[in-house]
């Protein structure tokens, strides 16, 4: 299993451009277009990216990718989200949430799929490992799925 450390990368310490659609509010609380709360606007991810999980309803979450070096998003992790407040589904119908983990100075991105449980089948969590392209524009597994997560 690949480690964070096995793929570093510099972190950007210029200052942070931040797209148009993240904002405090009047408490200092960071909030999407969409006026929901999202984790403090920070390089999370990969050296200069703010990876955003944003809600859109019950098992409904959608991920953007941020350079905040530049202020530009990237469809990256579009992969991940949920397509117009559907849940994502399984092949044999089940439903799962999606959740990304990354490290503000490595380029690998852990996703883990929690599934729901249905009639034959018990919840389980499986887990991928990707690897995000140097230019921010695509993510490649470099693991099988494994049916565990760590």
């Amino acid at each position: 299993m690949p480690k964070f450390s096995d793929y570093p990368v510099p972190v950007y310490t210029g200052a942070l451009h931040v797209v148009s659609y993240y904002a405090h509010d009047s408490d200092g609380v960071w909030r999407d277009d969409m006026g929901k709360q999202v984790a403090p606007v920070r390089i999370n991810f990969a050296g200069r990216y703010y990876l955003g999980v944003h809600s859109c309803g019950a098992e409904c979450r959608y991920f953007t990718l941020s350079d905040l070096s530049t202020g530009r998003d990237s469809k990256a992790l579009d992969m991940f989200s949920t397509a117009e407040g559907e849940p994502l589904r399984t092949r044999d119908g089940r439903a799962y949430v999606t959740e990304l983990a990354g490290r503000s100075d490595s380029a690998i991105l852990v996703a883990r799929y929690h599934i729901d449980g249905s009639a034959d089948l018990v919840s389980e969590c499986r887990e991928r490992v990707f690897l995000l392209s140097d230019d921010g524009r695509r993510v490649r597994p470099i693991t099988p799925t494994r049916v565990e997560c760590q």
